[in-house]
């Protein structure tokens, strides 16, 4: 049995993060089923960009749910691109003396101050035209590029914090801490707008989801290397329990062979409040199990073919 691993790269930039699964699937060393990624990175964004093996990447939703996402964010203010970031094509600038002359000396105390009071917390946002949201089942970047701008309702997103790093106009750099589907490039948008002009991004890192760090994400010259690379630090992957820390159960042999038959388990001694367990036999993560009405119901079973 192939166990499910989950490997954390800090994505340069220039590839996609599609370039990064072909890079890594030609490489890797070891047998593995199928692979995904947790959260694309355009190409001109670097930083974390974690990879599922062997099922992993069926966690993707629970990591997007549980696992807020910090950026650093740099944009230049007075100017908007049709992309939202420096690859696109300049459709606006702004010339205004306002500009130049007022919002040049606004502290940085004084933007981050007015930026935490209007967008740390729940906040409206509509995907911006040059994305991987879809339409009709067709991504809106592949419609904009056909010329044809699908613009879709505005959805509640989270902010949970933003800091101005630096301010030095028209160049402002802000780290932010956000919740599942939220746009930085729109974010910056909108942080510009709300101060009265245009604003584009023009470098974004991925500084950590959750708890896994940039810090500790392997940069491009230490992936596996080829099919033959015996020198990859087995230690740098990571097991899923590891990244979502849910608490680990073991079960009896009639309960586990019960949960891994597809059927929910009762135990009547479950904590209130908790959500997901990961279910365990021999140190071993056979799946997942969320809780309901102080039962087990399976979730996620990533050993079918395990035999207790």
């Amino acid at each position: 049995m192939q166990s499910p691993f989950i490997l954390s790269l800090n994505k340069p930039v220039g590839m996609t993060s599609y370039d990064v699964i072909r890079d890594i699937k030609r490489n890797m060393p070891w047998k593995y089923d199928k692979v995904g990624h947790f959260g694309t990175l355009d190409p001109f964004a670097c930083g974390v960009l974690m990879l599922g093996f062997n099922g992993a990447s069926r966690l993707n939703d629970l990591i997007h749910e549980y696992m807020p996402k910090t950026y650093l964010a740099i944009g230049k203010l007075g100017v908007t691109t049709d992309s939202g970031d420096r690859t696109g094509k300049i459709i606006a600038t702004d010339e205004s003396p306002y500009f130049f002359n007022e919002l040049s000396r606004l502290p940085k105390v004084f933007i981050q101050e007015k930026l935490k009071e209007k967008f740390v917390g729940d906040y409206l946002q509509a995907p911006p035209i040059y994305s991987a949201a879809k339409y009709q089942g067709k991504p809106l970047h592949e419609w904009a590029r056909e010329g044809i701008e699908i613009k879709k309702e505005a959805v509640l997103r989270h902010i949970y914090s933003l800091e101005v790093v630096k301010y030095a106009h028209p160049y402002l750099c802000i780290r932010v801490t956000v919740g599942s589907g939220t746009y930085i490039r729109v974010l910056f948008q909108d942080c510009a707008e709300y101060f009265g002009t245009h604003g584009t991004l023009i470098g974004l890192v991925r500084e950590s989801v959750g708890h896994v760090n940039i810090k500790n994400a392997l940069v491009q010259k230490d992936w596996p290397k080829g099919k033959m690379d015996q020198s990859f630090d087995l230690k740098k992957l990571m097991r899923p329990s590891e990244v979502l820390s849910f608490e680990k159960i073991e079960l009896k042999e009639s309960e586990l062979k019960r949960f891994l038959n597809g059927n929910p388990v009762d135990l009547p001694h479950l904590k209130k409040g908790e959500i997901y367990k990961w279910i365990i036999r021999d140190d071993k993560e056979l799946g997942l199990a969320k809780i309901k009405e102080g039962k087990l119901q399976p979730f996620i079973n990533f050993s079918q073919n395990f035999s207790p």
